[in-house]
């Protein structure tokens, strides 16, 4: 016997999506659970300009009513303080399918960035924009690393 939903099953959720969680990290799969490495890094040290980073996964997870459920235009754009992309925008689609019997349903977007190159330090930041609206700013820097602390990085920051 079909279960029907209840109005008050909708309260907590409305008819939007919502972002669970974003990040930047080293690298993520998700093959079944999500796997990520060097989660939430905010800071890039490059000992000089320009470096080419060989590899970083941005991780985006969201809950969506049955009403907002379905396929996804999305658009992720990768831009320097002054809004210049550093790389084409990705644009694509993805689903977040149409759950049975509860109020929502969860999707996962990742994105592979391989090879990026940074010309200068800075403030950075990754975008991304669902149907057209933007959802999540991920920001970051690339800066020089510190003099005194070259051997020793603190948690989110590597050296290049």
């Amino acid at each position: 016997m079909k279960k029907f939903l209840k109005v008050s099953d909708f309260r907590e959720y409305k008819e939007t999506m919502n972002i669970d969680f974003a990040f930047l990290c080293d690298y993520a799969d998700a093959t079944g659970k999500l796997n990520a490495l060097g989660i939430g890094f905010d800071t890039i040290f490059a000992q000089q300009l320009p470096i080419r980073h060989p590899h970083f996964s941005l991780v985006l997870q969201l809950k969506a009513s049955i009403v907002e459920a379905g396929t996804k235009k999305i658009q992720v754009n990768l831009i320097d303080a002054d809004g210049k992309d550093l790389i084409p925008p990705v644009n694509g689609q993805f689903n977040i399918p149409r759950a049975e019997n509860v109020p929502y349903n969860t999707g996962r977007f990742l994105l592979h960035f391989g090879n990026v190159e940074f010309k200068s330090y800075g403030e950075y930041s990754v975008r991304v924009v669902i149907e057209g609206l933007e959802m999540v700013s991920i920001f970051f820097r690339v800066s020089p690393p510190p003099q005194e602390q070259k051997q020793k990085l603190g948690p989110g920051q590597f050296l290049v």
